[in-house]
């Protein structure tokens, strides 16, 4: 596949670059890539990697002995500064699923083979003899940019989008599964690391290297959303994308994430619309420009509002379509809901044209939508939003028909 700069800078040849289970790629010990490694065999391959201290995540080399572990990250090995692999009492804790291990091998050997899918592992030959002797595998994450400071010192700070507390009702769930780039979290990037390109209202994808965070711009393709199914694929135009199973979103806003904005469109018929209304998906960078990594999360950018008054007109039609009845005396055939319910889902379309009045974010108008969408079909078959803690009965499920 050609050369690239690696382990500090030294230019060594690129064997493959794995995008973990997309397309016709898969885990890094699969037996497809026995060919790569001089034993013929990519599980014992990866385990001498890891002992040669040359699997690196985000250019930091798994320790390859328990004493190295010991020494060099007593507290625990980190990636982008959460720890991924610790020692407690006598046994190592591995990944964020707590698995346990008595054995130091077992554990690190886990850690480099369980990364989600959509993720690159890129396999070097430093020694070029014609079989991978270094591996890099890049773990980033996918944040939502709504706001760039400079700071004094020529640092910057980047911010996602937040909801005022005071705009969310005690039925609405968590927005967010991370705490990366908030007020209270103060990551600073250097100037050298953030990638100029980014604006408002982009996806960037963060890591934490040895020269600190770096943030890159991710890939979006831009178009009309057609199909999807959450867990399986979206498309976009004429082109399908597989979506990558457990691929962390915890600091993309719920309703941007990919089956739950997915399912929202849907709803409202807003997929294969005649406006030539446009969204974007946006992806994992890869080595090959012609390959897609993890798709991360879709952005309405300055349709956002657009989408929302189609909504809102949609839900006020759907209001108007009923009457108010409390005990269901009512001619044969007439819709009708009761006096409470009527009331919650006409205080919901206010608050949704409240948000729609307010200079926001086109993230925030987003999760407004989102909340729309609740109101009018309820959570209980949305899994996302009920591991989330969002409790909407619906409108559609409280209209009666006598």
């Amino acid at each position: 596949m050609g050369n690239e700069f690696c382990c500090g800078g030294n230019l060594r040849r690129l064997q493959y670059a794995i995008l973990i289970n997309m397309d016709d790629d898969a885990t890094i010990t699969n037996e497809k890539y026995n060919k790569y490694f001089k034993t013929n065999n990519s599980i014992e391959g990866v385990k001498e990697i890891i002992k040669n201290n040359e699997f690196y995540i985000n250019g930091f080399p798994i320790p390859g002995t328990e004493e190295e572990f010991l020494r060099k990250t007593p507290e625990g090995f980190e990636i982008n500064k959460k720890k991924w692999l610790t020692k407690v009492n006598r046994e190592y804790i591995v990944n964020r699923q707590k698995e346990k291990f008595k054995n130091y091998d077992d554990a690190t050997f886990k850690l480099a083979t369980s990364f989600n899918s959509g993720l690159e592992i890129r396999l070097f030959d430093l020694d070029e003899d014609n079989y991978t002797d270094h591996i890099e595998l890049y773990y980033v994450e996918a944040v939502i940019i709504n706001e760039i400071k400079t700071n004094n010192d020529r640092t910057l700070t980047i911010y996602k989008s937040n909801i005022n507390e005071n705009d969310l009702w005690e039925n609405d769930g968590k927005i967010y599964d991370g705490d990366n780039f908030t007020k209270q979290s103060k990551e600073k990037i250097y100037e050298y690391n953030f990638n100029k390109k980014i604006k408002k209202g982009d996806l960037a994808l963060f890591s934490f290297r040895p020269e600190g965070w770096v943030i890159e711009k991710g890939k979006a393709i831009k178009g009309i959303l057609i199909d999807g199914s959450d867990h399986e694929f979206y498309q976009i135009g004429a082109l399908k994308f597989q979506d990558a199973m457990r691929f962390s979103r915890d600091n993309i806003i719920i309703s941007n994430r990919c089956g739950e904005y997915y399912n929202v469109h849907k709803y409202f018929n807003f997929l294969n619309n005649r406006e030539g209304l446009n969204v974007n998906l946006w992806f994992i960078n890869s080595y090959d420009e012609n390959r897609f990594g993890a798709p991360c999360a879709f952005t309405s950018g300055q349709n956002a509002k657009k989408f929302l008054a189609k909504a809102i007109d949609l839900s006020k039609e759907k209001l108007n379509s009923v009457v108010v009845s409390d005990d269901g005396n009512v001619e044969k055939g007439i819709k009708y809901v009761n006096q409470n319910d009527y009331d919650s889902f006409e205080k919901a379309i206010l608050r949704a044209e409240n948000v729609f009045n307010r200079y926001l974010s086109n993230e925030v108008i987003d999760f407004n939508l989102y909340l729309l969408y609740f109101a009018n079909a309820g959570s209980n078959n949305d899994i996302g939003a009920k591991f989330a803690g969002f409790n909407y009965e619906g409108f559609d499920n409280q209209i009666k028909v006598n």
